[in-house]
């Protein structure tokens, strides 16, 4: 069993999200000293107002009462001022180190890890959790900070009024504090039960997404009208959303304790205070200006112990959160890695072994390459071994679940083999670095779809101002679009779909495999890799494409995936992929002539491409 990575302490997550707001904005290191100051004398400043006029009014000095309340408002009221526009100054500097430091991290690690480490089920968990601990003002790293500075609000507000309250009677003290360690118990069971099975909750929250992501996808609405999937869809999400209130229910309830045990603790406070402070002024220890002078100063007192148990579960909480974020950034990939304070860094590449780089059309050695997923029993390569040499063209061909797209993955470095190694130009892929050998291959997914972006910007897959626009319509010609986009009012500057632009257009499925095709194109990798790019087309079609793709394969390493067997004629040799392995290999009339597999899976399909025997 895989040993559990040892989460960070509460301690080393504020210190973690403390550094980084404090470098990010240095200004803080002078805001929050005088921001916690006036939160601790602010509560005083109201008790003062209101004893100041009981004493006042008793007297029956109205002059001096007058300017006295007339003072203390004024420097309140310049208290509260500068307590709001700095509090603003710090909660917006926090925000920020939330969006930009941690979220940003997230996010360039979601764009590069390993693709094995976002394709897994666990991991999409681990993501959606990371997430969420991002996603609000109140969570994660961001609440970290927030709880971190009313802490210490709280822990000087605490020492100073607390030494005021035990010279009054030690009794309150006594109380206040018991009625803190009682509400820190149950609030702990409370973050307990939610550390235990905030797991349960992101999945029911990602599952959530998902239909509705899938209700407002226009492709899925397409089969959701013609199949009638209405009902059906609201079914599931109901089941979903009542799955999701049951878990809230759960998890709410435990909250609800420390709520009782402090109405409880307050009404014994109150008693027990009053009826000492009362015996005081009955007996001439004390005027009536001090009974609210120090009854607001047991309030207050109350209000910092109360907070503190809520802001130290509230941190404990966040810091709960902030692992999950660890959690998903701290996946080992080798495209990249976390630095010790979360933040990103990518592995940098050695000069000495980028030269032995794929410049070239490369030649590509399997030595007892195997595959297996994480967590799974099932081998889907074993012992694979086989070369394409350079400049060679190959046709990968087998039934379904043959493996064919696993060597597609494993080729184009999104997945890492379990077994063996995979040679480019004699260097493993390891040691070329995965960056600069995806520098130099050109994919074509079978599953990928265009972004919503303009038509120049997904064939050039850059910025707008490094779009090579000469070429950008070449390859729209070669792959077959180019009087299609010509005939747009705005040409390859048009969106796809109007999620970005309200004159955006939807493309046919044929179409989209055209502009894939010329994404491609674009990028001119040396190995170029086609994973069943043309399923969409006709045979006339199809057979026109492959026929610019083997001009455009020139001078490259090329490898072609397709169920039709006919497309494949044009290629040097032929791989037949049965269960994981290589049981043929050659040219098209080298594994007719042998009357294998391949010989019946061709002689098959071209049944239905013969008429009337001809």
């Amino acid at each position: 069993m895989e040993k559990e990575e040892k989460k960070n302490t509460m301690i080393k997550n504020i210190g973690i999200v403390m550094r980084a707001w404090l470098k990010r904005y240095p200004s803080a290191w002078l805001l929050l000293p005088v921001f916690i100051v006036l939160r601790i004398v602010s509560p005083f400043m109201g008790t003062l107002l209101s004893s100041s006029a009981v004493g006042a009014i008793s007297k029956g000095d109205v002059k001096n009462f007058l300017l006295m309340i007339g003072g203390i408002l004024i420097v309140s009221s310049g208290f509260s001022g500068a307590i709001n526009i700095i509090g603003t100054f710090l909660r917006v500097h926090r925000v920020y180190t939330r969006l930009n430091v941690f979220a940003g991290g997230l996010f360039r690690k979601a764009l590069n890890t390993d693709y094995q480490n976002i394709e897994l089920h666990k991991n999409q968990t681990l993501m959606e959790k990371g997430a969420n601990a991002l996603g609000a003002n109140y969570a994660g790293p961001e609440e970290i900070m927030n709880q971190t500075v009313n802490i210490l609000v709280v822990l000087f507000g605490i020492v100073s009024y607390g030494s005021v309250i035990f010279l009054i009677d030690w009794k309150i003290l006594v109380v206040v504090l018991c009625m803190f360690a009682g509400n820190l118990s149950l609030q702990s069971m409370a973050i307990k039960y939610s550390d235990k099975h905030r797991g349960e909750g992101a999945e029911y929250w990602r599952k959530q997404k998902y239909i509705k992501d899938k209700s407002l996808n226009i492709g899925a609405g397409k089969d959701i009208r013609i199949y009638q999937l209405k009902g059906w869809f609201h079914e599931v999400l109901c089941d979903i959303r009542e799955k999701l209130r049951k878990y809230d229910s759960k998890r709410e309830w435990r909250w609800y304790l420390p709520t009782i045990s402090d109405a409880s603790f307050n009404f014994l406070r109150d008693f027990l205070a009053y009826a000492i402070l009362i015996r005081r002024v009955l007996n001439g220890e004390l005027d009536l200006a001090g009974f609210t002078m120090y009854l607001g100063l047991i309030g207050s007192f109350s209000s910092w112990i109360y907070g503190l148990s809520g802001n130290f579960n509230g941190l404990r909480k966040a810091s709960h959160e902030f692992n999950d974020y660890f959690d998903f950034i701290g996946l080992k990939d080798d495209s990249g890695f976390v630095g010790k304070n979360g933040e990103w860094k990518l592995f940098e590449e050695d000069d000495e072994k980028n030269k032995a780089s794929t410049d070239s059309a490369p030649e590509i050695i399997f030595r007892n390459v195997g595959f297996t997923y994480e967590g799974s029993s099932r081998v889907i390569l074993k012992d694979l071994n086989f070369t394409i040499h350079k400049g060679e063209k190959i046709a990968l061909v087998g039934n379904n679940g043959a493996g064919k797209t696993t060597i597609v993955k494993l080729l184009s470095g999104l997945y890492r083999q379990t077994e063996g190694d995979i040679l480019v130009n004699g260097k493993s892929i390891n040691e070329i670095g995965l960056h600069k050998y995806q520098d130099n291959v050109s994919v074509l997914f079978q599953d990928t779809n265009p972004l919503s972006f303009s038509i120049e910007e997904n064939v050039a897959g850059c910025e707008i101002e490094k779009i090579d626009n000469r070429k950008v319509w070449e390859c729209l010609e070669k792959a077959g679009l180019g009087e299609r986009i010509k005939s747009l009012k705005n040409k390859e500057k048009t969106y796809i779909t109007q999620n970005l632009d309200e004159e955006g257009i939807l493309l046919s499925g044929g179409e989209t495999q055209k502009l894939l095709l010329a994404k491609a194109l674009y990028k001119n990798g040396n190995l170029l890799i086609l994973d069943e790019p043309t399923s969409a087309l006709d045979p006339i079609a199809e057979s026109k494409i492959y026929e610019e793709y083997n001009q455009m394969a020139k001078n490259k390493t090329a490898l072609f995936i397709s169920h039709r067997l006919a497309s494949t004629k044009f290629c040097d040799r032929i791989m037949f992929l049965d269960n994981g392995k290589i049981v043929e290999f050659g040219t098209h009339e080298e594994l007719m002539a042998k009357g294998g597999k391949y010989k019946e899976m061709f002689e098959i399909q071209s049944q239905y491409y013969v008429s009337k025997g001809e």
